[in-house]
């Protein structure tokens, strides 16, 4: 079975990367695969953002069980809110260590 992470760094005026991201989180999913979604730097942005196309885009994954993970580090750094339901806000960086450890493929949107 697939591992793959899904690492979101791109902010929310990179649209179609970000969804292009979570397209594929939800696609490797319905195939089977081990998939975690990290938004980091700017992509911190992206659980905030009014832009359309996200919120369905989370749905489909919140449909599917996934859980996105939020860097807390970045968001209190950027003065954002800690609380985003839906979400996991926690600090990442021991979660891309053990993702990489776990052999899951990074891919980075």
């Amino acid at each position: 079975m697939a591992k793959i992470l899904v690492l979101v760094n791109s902010g929310p005026e990179e649209k179609l990367k970000v969804l292009s991201g979570l397209t594929l989180a939800r696609v490797a999913r319905d195939r089977g695969a081990e998939v975690w979604v990290v938004f980091f730097a700017d992509g911190v942005r992206v659980p905030l953002s009014q832009e359309e196309g996200f919120a369905e885009a989370l749905a489909a994954l919140s449909e599917r069980g996934l859980v996105p993970l939020v860097c807390r580090r970045i968001l209190e750094t950027s003065g954002a809110p800690l609380e985003l339901p839906g979400f996991e806000v926690t600090y990442v960086g021991s979660d891309l260590v053990r993702a990489v450890d776990e052999g899951f493929q990074v891919m980075s949107f």
